[in-house]
Formats: structure tokens, C-alpha cells, sequence
């Protein structure tokens, strides 16, 4: 049953309640609030009353009507969700105890479908705990029949404050959701600006590596291909011994680029077929210092200049340029050392004879702890025996 405001003025006049009346129900009938309790103003919040008691009904909707709020109300608690389907309401105000269905089912329903709509519950006295429970289930507030007015409007302001500070929590956490999205939009966008300049970098690291490489190609044909097979060898054992990440790209850089120090040596030194004089051999010596010079201002290449500059270190101190000894040299340059060793063994050079693979690796274990790391070279000739060459 749906009641208008305007059947309101067909409520009978106060001086027909007797006071004296020993009716049971009489006793807690809620007493219509006096018009001059409150001045009316309009107010644009809208309630819907529910109770299937029309006394109750008509009585809560005069005392909200006096001062300013928009009132429907209806008895049939099945009509509750139409109605609020069809308009607009910030507060229902709900008894417990009805048919079918009740308010607790009835509070859930709006819970569902209206989250931040403000619901107080109508109990009796001896209905408490329901009406706790209620309030635990999302019920703003309750208030017990019979109500006071002053209590009525007092739980009406602030049940629906909180409905308020709901939905505006809720729109700070909707903003706040679309301004991390936004941000995660944009860190997104710039990721992938900066992954492209990354690739265009990693593209022009790569065709300066390759001309600084095919600058010492052209320089030094005493080797060919050498460079290259260095690098693949001396990645292959920094993996086999545990080293990952820029250590794998430093020593592939530097292995490509550890003669790039030729470059300053003169024909006639770089390409002399026989033995080199002890100034001439002075003169190689330097090489390594001065490939730090050529590449050393090369950003991307500062990983490498250790292998560079120390590759012909000796682990008994005797080797060039700075006679490091053992644990002083650098370890990719140790791991260098012995694969630059073992394909200069395996390959023609002008100044010495081909050996065999085997012949070579057992060169190698000769000379543990005097040129190279016995640890390295423990591990390259594990490696070689186990995987082969290429």
C-alpha cells in the first residue's frame, strides 16, 4: 500500500487520543510532533518510509514532512525495490518486523543494488539485537519504537551525513583509481618510448662496436676471424663459471675489441714475420694501454677496458702492461687470457704452428699459476672436453 503526503491531513486531530486510554497499542503510538518544534525548510533529500503500520507510517512521514524533507512511503515491503528503482531516494527508514519480506531481506536487497543508500531500522525495544545485527549487516542506524522526534530527525541527519561521506569516499577512490590509471597509462607510454630509444641506442652501440671491430680486421690479417671466436669462447666460460648479466656483455665487448690497440702499431712491427726486437716488442706492449685510450669515452664500453687493458697479464706478475699478479687481475680478464691463449694455439699465426686441440689444452694446464688463473683454466678445459670447441 503506497500513501501520499496529502492523505496526511486526513490523520485525526490530537485531542481525539485520549490520554487515559489502557489500550495496550495506544500506549506506544509515537505522539505527532508540534509544527512549531522546527521551522520548516525545504530540503532536497527524499525518504522512503516502510512499515506495515500505517500509523507508523503516517506519523514519521508528518514529522520529516514538518521539516522540509521529501516524503514517500508505503506499507508493502514488496514495493520497495520498484519504488526505488523508479525515483531517486537518499534514506529508507524500515522496520524489522515485517511480512514478507522482511526488513533484514529488505536490507540486503538495497545493500545490493543502492551500496551507499542510507537505511535506518525500526525495532521495538525487545527487538535490539536485530536491530544490532543490522547495523552490522550496512544499516546506518535504528531507532526504537517508540520513537522521539528530536531522535528521529537527529538519526535522520546523520544517517544520512554518512551516506554522504560514503559516496564520496567512494568517487575519491574512483578518482583516485582513474588518476593511477592515467599515471600507469603514461609510465606505460613512456616505458615504451624509452624501450624504442633503448633499441635505437642498442643498434647504434652495435654498428660502433662492429667498425671499431672491422677497423682492427683490416688492420691486423694475421688472424682472421680471431675476434669473433674469442668473444663467442669467452662467453660460453663466463656462463660455465656462474658470471650473467653486463659481466657477459662486458666480456664479449672487450674480447671483441682487445687488440683494438693495433691500430697506433706500425706495419712493419704489426706484420713482421720474424722475431721482434726488445724496442719493437716494447712498442706491442703498449697496445693495450693505448686500445683504453681509443674506447675509453665510449659510454657503453667502460664494462670492457679491464679485459682490454689486461688481458696480457700474467697470474705470476711477469705479464704488460702494469705486472699485476693473481687475484689482482681482473677476473674477465683472467677468463680472457686463457681462451685468447687457446685459439691462438689452435689457429695459424704467423709466428707459430698449429696444435692440436688436446696439445693446446695441456699447455694450458702447464702453465696453471704462472700465466693463467688455475681455476679458469680448470674450468675452460672441463668445458672443452665436455662441449667442444664450437
Amino acid at each position: 500500500m503506497h500513501v501520499n503526503l496529502t492523505d496526511h491531513t486526513k490523520l485525526p486531530p490530537r485531542s481525539t487520543v485520549s490520554p487515559s486510554c489502557s489500550c495496550p497499542a495506544e500506549k506506544h503510538r509515537p505522539q505527532m510532533m508540534r509544527k512549531d518544534i522546527y521551522t520548516r525548510r525545504e530540503r532536497p533529500e527524499r525518504v522512503l518510509i516502510v512499515d506495515d503500520d500505517l500509523w507508523i507510517v503516517e506519523v514519521i512521514a508528518r514529522q520529516l514532512d514538518l521539516v522540509g524533507f521529501q516524503v514517500n512511503t508505503t506499507t508493502d515491503s514488496s514495493q520497495v525495490m520498484p519504488i526505488l528503482a523508479g525515483t531517486h531516494h537518499d534514506l529508507v527508514i524500515s522496520d524489522v518486523c515485517m511480512p514478507d519480506p522482511d526488513g533484514l531481506t529488505l536490507l540486503k536487497k538495497i545493500q545490493q543494488e543502492y551500496p551507499f543508500l542510507a537505511v535506518l531500522m525500526l525495532t521495538a525495544v525487545s527487538d535490539i539485537d536485530t536491530a544490532t545485527q543490522a547495523m552490522l549487516d550496512g544499516a546506518s542506524d535504528y531507532i526504537v519504537k517508540p520513537h522521539n522526534e528530536s531522535q528521529l530527525i537527529l538519526r535522520v541527519e546523520r544517517a544520512l551525513e554518512r551516506s554522504q561521506l560514503l559516496r564520496q569516499q567512494a568517487l575519491y577512490q574512483q578518482q583516485l583509481e582513474e588518476r593511477v590509471e592515467q599515471q600507469t597509462h603514461r609510465l606505460r607510454e613512456q616505458s615504451q618510448r624509452l624501450t624504442q630509444m633503448l633499441e635505437r641506442l642498442f643498434v647504434t652501440y652495435k654498428a660502433t662496436l662492429n667498425a671499431l671491430q672491422a677497423a682492427l680486421d683490416v688492420r691486423d690479417q694475421s688472424s682472421p676471424g680471431h675476434c669473433q671466436r674469442v668473444s663467442k669462447l669467452a662467453v660460453r666460460l663466463a656462463k660455465k663459471m656462474g658470471f650473467t648479466g653486463n659481466d657477459l656483455v662486458n666480456i664479449e665487448h672487450g674480447a671483441l675489441l682487445h687488440d683494438i690497440g693495433k691500430l697506433s702499431i706500425p706495419d712493419a712491427i704489426l706484420l713482421k714475420p720474424g722475431p721482434l726486437t726488445p724496442q719493437e716488442r716494447r712498442v706491442v706492449q703498449n697496445h693495450p694501454s693505448t686500445g683504453c685510450q681509443i674506447v675509453g669515452h665510449i659510454d657503453f664500453l667502460q664494462g670492457a677496458l679491464p679485459v682490454i687493458r689486461y688481458h696480457h697479464e700474467s697470474y705470476d706478475g711477469n705479464g704488460y702492461p702494469d705486472g699485476l699478479k693473481g687475484q689482482e687481475i681482473p677476473i674477465l680478464a683472467r677468463i680472457f687470457s686463457v681462451v685468447d691463449a687457446f685459439d691462438a694455439q689452435v689457429n695459424q699465426r704467423p709466428y707459430n704452428r698449429v696444435r692440436t686441440v688436446q696439445d693446446a689444452l695441456d699447455e694450458l694446464c702447464a702453465y696453471k699459476n704462472i700465466g693463467f688463473d688455475p681455476n679458469v683454466v680448470d674450468a675452460f678445459v672441463e668445458m672443452i672436453q665436455q662441449e667442444g670447441v664450437d
